[in-house]
Formats: C-alpha cells, sequence, structure tokens
C-alpha cells in the first residue's frame, strides 16, 4: 500500500507530466492541517526533485491569535528548513460590506504579489475534498449556474500564475492523521465556529451527519459531472464567440448584428466573460445587472456610450460596438478568463 507521501508525489508528477518541473514552487500555509500537511508534503517532493520551496502566511489581523500563530508556525518551518515570509493584510483597506469575500481577494493579491516579485510561477493551495462539498453548497444559496456549480479545478490560473490544489482527493482525517504522525501540531482558527460567515455555517451542517464523508464525497461527484456540462457548453460559446468577437489593440470589439442573434445564454456568458477580461475584475457581474445591459444592446441599434461593470461600451463602426476599460490593465484574452472563471469560488 502506497503511503500519503508516494500518493503526494505521484499526483504532483501527473499535474506536471507535460511540462519540465519548475526550480521554485511556493505554497500558501495559514497553519491549519490541510496548508500544513500539503507544506510538508511538498518539502518532502522539492528536495528529492531539488526544487526551492518558499512558504508564505498572510496574517487577516482578523483573531487576537493570528499574528502570534504566524510567528509559531514560523519557527516550525524554520527547523523543517523551509523558506517563510509572514505578510499582513491592511484591514483598513477592506471593505466591511461582504468581508469574507474581500479578504479572500486582498489575500490572493498578496501571494500573487510574492509569487511575481520571486519570479514563481506555481502556487500550491490546501483546498481539500470537503472544500468542494462547501463551496457547492455556498454557491447553490446564492443562486449560482453551472459555473459556481461546477468543482474546483485542480489547476487553475490567477493573473499570471498557476494555482495548483493538489489535495482535493484527500480528506481532513488523513491529513491530520500525517501530522500526527509527524508529532507536529496545527492551529485551529477560532473563527471557523463563528457562524456569522455562511462557510462556516455549512461546516456545521456536515458536522451534524454521520456520514459526513459520504455525502461529502457524493457532492464532489455531482459538482464534477456538472462541470463536464460547464465545458461542453463553454465549447460551444468559445465557437460561437468567433463570430463575435474580434480584438483590436487589446480592446474588444462585439459585432452587434451577431450578437442580436445569439441565444440568450450565450451571449449572457460572451458579455460577462468580455466585461471581466476588459475590467480586470475576476468575479462576474451579478445577473440581474448583466441582464439588463444585455436587454439594452439587444432591444437598441444604436448604442450611446455606456458604462457596465468596470467598462465602457460604444459604437466602432456600422458594424462592431467596441468595449474598453475604464481604467488601463493588464494584457487579456477571453480564453484566459474563461479558465480563472472556472475557478472563481476558491
Amino acid at each position: 500500500m502506497l503511503s500519503l507521501q508516494e500518493i503526494f508525489n505521484n499526483k504532483i508528477a501527473e499535474i506536471f507530466a507535460q511540462e519540465d518541473l519548475p526550480q521554485s514552487f511556493a505554497v500558501a500555509v495559514s497553519g491549519g492541517s490541510d496548508s500544513l500537511a500539503l507544506t510538508l508534503l511538498l518539502k518532502e517532493f522539492c528536495d528529492k526533485n531539488n526544487i526551492q520551496l518558499f512558504a508564505i502566511t498572510v496574517d487577516h489581523k482578523m483573531r487576537q491569535a493570528s499574528s502570534k500563530e504566524a510567528l509559531n508556525l514560523n519557527e516550525i518551518l524554520q527547523k523543517k528548513h523551509i523558506n517563510h515570509q509572514i505578510s499582513e493584510i491592511d484591514l483598513e483597506k477592506i471593505p466591511q460590506k461582504n468581508i469574507e469575500a474581500n479578504l479572500r481577494e486582498q489575500r490572493y493579491e498578496i501571494l500573487y504579489n510574492f509569487c511575481k516579485i520571486n519570479k514563481i510561477k506555481h502556487l500550491f493551495l490546501g483546498h481539500i475534498e470537503s472544500d468542494i462539498a462547501e463551496n457547492f453548497l455556498i454557491r447553490l444559496f446564492r443562486g449560482s449556474g453551472l459555473d459556481g456549480l461546477s468543482a474546483i479545478s485542480e489547476n487553475s490560473q490567477y493573473k499570471k500564475i498557476n494555482l495548483i490544489r493538489p489535495l482535493l482527493q484527500f480528506n481532513k482525517e488523513t491529513l491530520q492523521s500525517f501530522l500526527c504522525d509527524k508529532k507536529l501540531k496545527w492551529f485551529e482558527d477560532e473563527s471557523n465556529k463563528d457562524e456569522k460567515f455562511l462557510r462556516n455555517k455549512i461546516r456545521n451542517f456536515f458536522n451534524s451527519f454521520e456520514e459526513e464523508d459520504i455525502i461529502q464525497k457524493r457532492i464532489k461527484i455531482a459538482s464534477e459531472e456538472i462541470s463536464k456540462m460547464r465545458d461542453f457548453f463553454d465549447s460551444i460559446m468559445l465557437e460561437k464567440a468567433k463570430n463575435i468577437i474580434k480584438f483590436k489593440e487589446n480592446l474588444f470589439l462585439i459585432n452587434h448584428k451577431e450578437l442580436q442573434k445569439l441565444e440568450e445564454k450565450f451571449a449572457l456568458k460572451i458579455i460577462s466573460l468580455s466585461a471581466m477580461e476588459v475590467s480586470g475584475k475576476k468575479y462576474k457581474p451579478r445577473l440581474k445587472e448583466l441582464k439588463l445591459f444585455y436587454r439594452y444592446l439587444i432591444e437598441n441599434n444604436k448604442i450611446k456610450p455606456r458604462s457596465f461593470y468596470g467598462c465602457i461600451i460604444e459604437n466602432y463602426d456600422d458594424t462592431y460596438l467596441i468595449l474598453k476599460p475604464q481604467k488601463p490593465k493588464e494584457d487579456f484574452n477571453l480564453r484566459t478568463v474563461l479558465k480563472n472563471l472556472k475557478n472563481e469560488n476558491s
């Protein structure tokens, strides 16, 4: 029977089967059992393959003990000869509305900037099997469609770095047993019990079932099936987009007449993806606002300059509309944002 380390090593080899192993990896580590186990498993793999490993902890300052835990984690990782950096979130810059999502976005920005500065292309994240089930219910409660209900991707992108989640087949008990064998303690986040956050309500909901693992596995299977349906839909949508979208000097040109003839479900997604890519926003526009914008484009043959989701749309010529950002951003590509969207629930 293979050990956890051997199974993990095989998974990383599978992920990088089509490319050479890089010289460095980064891993996000909070000090919880999932990310700490991931860091130790990665360390063993990196040592065997001559890869430099960097660990980064984002101290969100939301709990009194978070800074102390980050320092204790630093001691643990130093003893394991793992490069470790602690970065802090500036809470004054976090809007108090929808704070959970804003904290997540700020955390990803910190991780991205760390990778960018250190020229690291691959960032590992400690999402596990239960995260798929939790995210599924969160998105279901919020009225998500195929995108939101699809399984978390093992590989995705955030801007110009690759996000890798190699633990999606593992459960928490397996990882905690691994840490116990190594006589290592992890930190329990007290805020995980705070039911003002929807994720914690759902987590406690799962905990109330004796067959928690079985239920989560079934949800994982269902979300994987939805992913297949989404991928099929996206393949058709991208073919249709070829007749509608053109690029000119990093701007989107939209064939207005072809858009008006397109089925609504495809048109909505093309507009949504285009707006996300042009504006640089990571999440989709709200469906209500998206449909209002879509109706305006469909019902009017002459379009006056109009703002939507960080973009400006106006007539380019008799055939095309032009969609441009209100603020400049990095280079974009419709296929890239589609790939990003498939893991927006990370």
